[in-house]
């Protein structure tokens, strides 16, 4: 796969050159779906799926629980996306398990009809991730598009016409979903040409373009406060020779616009803080481990701060501070590491004893409060913390 055309389900977000701009979705700006018995899934704030590691052999009894997404709504309100150890195939169907006490237990939810797109071939209804944005409205995505408007109980397919959904985020009323044209490899969308960002209010299945949001490449999504952020693989001109950015209102309200990042293609994360505060982080690839930069801005793009530099293994997967000011980063395959005070020291807890969290698996991790948080190894095992990511517990989901 070319550096310059990123994985549609790919953590790491590249600089795309392929293709021309569209003005959004061939289809016009609303999509409806047809509905389908199904049931929940969820991530915070902003998500983008998962790099989706290979099938491997299962190892534990073939009706484990094998969690691959994972998204909060609030503290307590969460949910589990994964597969059985077994699905190896493309017609294996996903599962979620939800948790009401902030992961300290799971049970069994009804999930969509939809299949997993981590088999050896990717079906264009198939998900890698989940996002709920309150209590009774989620989405599974990635490439494909699923809703549920009643907490899970059912599920309905949405029509993306031939567009793969990339990434999505969710704050207040508003969902937001960054729908890509795939290249040749139309059926994984191994190779991104151009993208649209759409949105819609999260009780509904209406959709409709963002002006200002349409560009090259296969951009994430984050999103706090009533306003959105678009990065990474965005090349909104021919000249441009940095990761891009696109912000504004996220439900549409206002032709967005573009800012400039410090950052040069390569591995890329962020994260909005409060509508105006975004973090970001940088990192160029080839190097183990790669010398992985920080910065933050408080003026929602405009002026940027470097603020600590690590050196991670693949860049940063995930960047987030709580509202006490502790901030945590996660290798894209290797460990996290907390800092305290703004980021000029930083202590890299010991999660578990296994090679699970250093090991080489996608790590997906945040802190839902200043105290609470999770941290999921994909394809692994789940872990939760208590007290601000200083020690943690592995919770059993089967």
């Amino acid at each position: 796969m070319s550096a310059a055309c990123a994985a549609a389900l790919c953590t790491i977000a590249l600089v795309s050159a392929c293709g021309a701009a569209p003005a959004g979705r061939a289809d016009g700006n609303a999509s409806s779906g047809s509905a389908s018995s199904g049931a929940g899934t969820t991530t915070r704030t902003a998500s983008a799926p998962a790099p989706v590691p290979t099938c491997v052999p299962p190892v534990q009894p073939a009706d484990s629980f094998r969690p691959v997404g994972v998204s909060f709504s609030s503290a307590s309100d969460g949910w589990l996306l994964g597969v059985p150890l077994s699905a190896c195939t493309p017609n294996s169907f996903v599962q979620l398990r939800k948790t009401t006490d902030g992961g300290l237990k799971w049970t069994k939810a009804g999930a969509p009809a939809a299949p997993w797109s981590g088999g050896p071939v990717t079906p264009s209804g198939g998900v890698s991730a989940v996002l709920f944005g309150n209590a009774k409205d989620g989405w599974a995505y990635g490439p494909g598009l699923w809703a549920t408007h009643n907490g899970g109980a059912s599920w309905h397919r949405i029509s993306t016409h031939g567009y793969a959904v990339y990434s999505m985020a969710a704050t207040g009323t508003s969902v937001l979903a960054a729908f890509d044209k795939c290249g040749q490899a139309a059926a994984s969308c191994d190779s991104p040409e151009t993208f649209a960002i759409e949105t819609a209010a999260v009780h509904t299945d209406t959709w409709r373009a963002v002006r200002g949001a349409t560009g090259k490449g296969a951009p994430r999504l984050t999103a706090e406060a009533g306003v959105a952020y678009a990065y990474g693989a965005i090349r909104t001109s021919p000249a441009a020779v940095k990761l891009g950015l696109l912000t504004g209102p996220a439900n549409g309200s206002k032709a967005w616009h573009s800012a400039a990042t410090p950052c040069a293609p390569g591995a890329v994360t962020a994260s909005a803080v409060t509508a105006s505060h975004l973090l970001l982080g940088c990192a160029l690839l080839g190097a183990h481990p790669a010398t992985t930069r920080l910065y933050s801005s408080g003026d929602s793009g405009v002026k940027w701060k470097l603020f600590a530099t690590l050196g991670l293994y693949d860049g940063a997967s995930v960047l987030e501070q709580t509202p006490n000011g502790t901030l945590l980063v996660g290798g894209i395959y290797n460990g996290i590491a907390l800092s305290h005070n703004g980021g000029r020291t930083w202590t890299s807890p010991a999660v578990d004893k296994s090679t699970a969290v250093g090991g080489g698996a996608v790590i997906l991790a945040a802190l839902t409060t200043n105290a609470d948080g999770y941290l999921l190894v994909a394809q692994n095992a789940f872990w939760i913390t208590r007290n601000g990511g200083k020690t943690w517990t592995q919770v059993q989901v089967r």
